[in-house]
C-alpha cells in the first residue's frame, strides 16, 4: 500500500463520526441522476459490488430499486458499521485486493479521487478485467488540476488528485473500456466540481 493511500485510509479510521456527520444522508440531485443512469438497462439480477461503501447509503438507495448490493471498504470502521447494520460487507482495498470473480457493475463513489495518477491506472484495467462483457464501472473523481492533502471535513489527512474530463476518458480508453460517458456532477462540500463517469467494458 501506497504511504498516501495508507495515510488517507488512516484518518477514515480514526474519524468515521466526523465523516458520516459531514455527508449527505440522502441520495438526491447530479448523484442520484448519475445511479439511475448507471442503473438505466440494468438488470436487478445483476451482480455488483460497491468499492467505498463508507456508511452504505448510496447502496442503500441501489437496493430500494430492486437490486443486490456488495459493500465492501478499505477502511474497517466501515466494514464493522455496515455489518452492524445486517449487510453483508467484505473488507476490500481497490489498489492492493484482487476481485473473486466478476461482476455486472463495479461502482465506486468518491474513491478513486484518493488514488496517484498511476494507481488509478493500474486499478481501471484490473476492473475491466473483473467485469462481465458489456459490465459498466461507474465512479467519480474531482475535478480539477494537481493533487494535494487536505485536512477538511475530517480534521485529519486525506491525499487527493484532481481530472480533468480528457484526462480520464483517454485512461479510460487505454484500459479498454468501449465507452466511456463524463459528466458534469456538480458542486459538494466547499463548492467542489464532481466527476461522474459510467464506462462500459
Amino acid at each position: 500500500m501506497s504511504e498516501t493511500n495508507g495515510t488517507t485510509i488512516q484518518s477514515y479510521e480514526a474519524h468515521i463520526q466526523e465523516y458520516i456527520d459531514g455527508t449527505p444522508q440522502e441520495v438526491n440531485g447530479d448523484v442520484k441522476s448519475w445511479i439511475d443512469a448507471t442503473l438505466d438497462g440494468l438488470s436487478t439480477d445483476a451482480k455488483i459490488i460497491e468499492v467505498g461503501s463508507a456508511f452504505g447509503r448510496d447502496a442503500n438507495y441501489i437496493e430500494s430499486l430492486g437490486y443486490s448490493v456488495l459493500r465492501t471498504d478499505a477502511t474497517d470502521g466501515f466494514v464493522k458499521l455496515l455489518t452492524e447494520q445486517g449487510h453483508q460487507a467484505n473488507g476490500f482495498n481497490l489498489i492492493t485486493d484482487d476481485f473473486d470473480t466478476q461482476y455486472d457493475l463495479v461502482f465506486a463513489d468518491a474513491v478513486l479521487l484518493h488514488f496517484t495518477r498511476d494507481e488509478v491506472s493500474g486499478v481501471t484495467r484490473k476492473i475491466h478485467d473483473a467485469l462481465t462483457p458489456n459490465g459498466r464501472f461507474s465512479f467519480s473523481l474531482k475535478q480539477g488540476q494537481g493533487e494535494n492533502w487536505s485536512e477538511d471535513k475530517l480534521g485529519a489527512p486525506r491525499y487527493f488528485c484532481y481530472w480533468e474530463q480528457p484526462q480520464i476518458t483517454e485512461l479510460l480508453a487505454g484500459s479498454g473500456f468501449s465507452d466511456v460517458r463524463v459528466s458534469d456532477g456538480g458542486s459538494g462540500h466547499n463548492n467542489a466540481k464532481w466527476l461522474h463517469i459510467i464506462a462500459t467494458k
